[in-house]
C-alpha cells in the first residue's frame, strides 16, 4: 500500500512548555513507537524524533524553568508528528500558523494563544473562519464545491464552538442566548445528517 502524501509547515511558532509538559509530549511520541534522541547546542536543546520513515528536529530554547519552541519555519513530513505539535500549540496556548499539504485540499490553520483563529482551504478559494467571537463559515455552494468529508469537518468545528458558547451561556444563566444556541445546534446536526447521506 502506497502511503498518502502529507507535509506540514509550522511558521512563526511560539509556545512555552514546562519540563513536565515536555515529558508528556515525549511520552506521546513514544506511544507512536518513535525513537527519541537529544542534541545540545549552547542554549538550544534539539529533540530528534525518528519515526522510521523520517527524522524531525524540534528546537527548544531554555527559558528558566520552561522550554520554548520559537521557530520561523519547521517542516514536518509525518502526520503523527504534526498532530502532536498541533496538540502542543492547543494545550499550552501557543501561537503560529500551519500550512498542511495533502493529496486533497491544502489548509492554512492559524493559532493564537492556543485557539484556532481561522482555517483556510487553499484549493477552490473556500474559507473557514473560527475565532473567539464566534464561528463564521464562508464557502461557495458547498454541496458542489467541497467534498462531503470537508463539509462535515467544517460543521463539526461549528458544533464544537457552539457547545463551548452554550456552556458559557449556562454558566451565566443567559436563557435567551441558550435557546438561540440550542436552535443553532439542532440546525447544524440536521445539516450534518444530510451531508452524511452523501458519504
Amino acid at each position: 500500500m502506497v502511503p498518502h502524501f502529507y507535509e506540514a509547515e509550522f511558521h512563526d511558532v511560539h509556545v512555552e512548555l514546562s519540563k513536565q509538559s515536555l515529558q508528556q509530549f515525549i511520552n506521546k511520541m513514544m506511544e507512536y513507537k518513535c525513537s527519541l534522541y537529544w542534541r545540545y547546542n549552547d542554549d538550544i536543546i534539539y529533540l530528534i524524533i525518528d519515526t522510521n520513515q523520517s527524522i524531525h528536529e524540534i528546537p527548544f530554547k531554555k527559558n528558566g524553568s520552561k522550554l520554548t519552541i520559537n521557530v520561523d519555519c519547521l517542516k514536518v513530513s509525518e502526520e503523527l508528528v504534526a498532530k502532536a505539535l498541533e496538540l502542543v500549540l492547543t494545550e499550552y496556548q501557543g501561537s503560529g500558523f500551519i500550512k498542511t499539504y495533502t493529496e486533497g485540499p491544502q489548509y492554512i490553520t492559524f493559532f493564537k494563544d492556543g485557539i484556532i483563529q481561522s482555517i483556510t482551504e487553499i484549493s477552490g478559494g473556500e474559507k473557514i473562519v473560527m475565532n473567539q467571537y464566534g464561528a463564521i463559515v464562508e464557502y461557495q455552494d458547498f454541496d458542489h464545491d467541497l467534498e462531503p468529508e470537508t463539509i462535515i469537518n467544517i460543521i463539526n468545528l461549528e458544533i464544537d464552538y457552539t457547545l463551548m458558547e452554550l456552556h458559557d451561556a449556562i454558566q451565566i444563566n443567559n436563557k435567551n442566548f441558550m435557546q438561540q444556541l440550542k436552535q443553532k445546534l439542532r440546525r447544524l446536526l440536521k445539516r450534518k445528517k444530510e451531508i452524511e447521506l452523501l458519504l
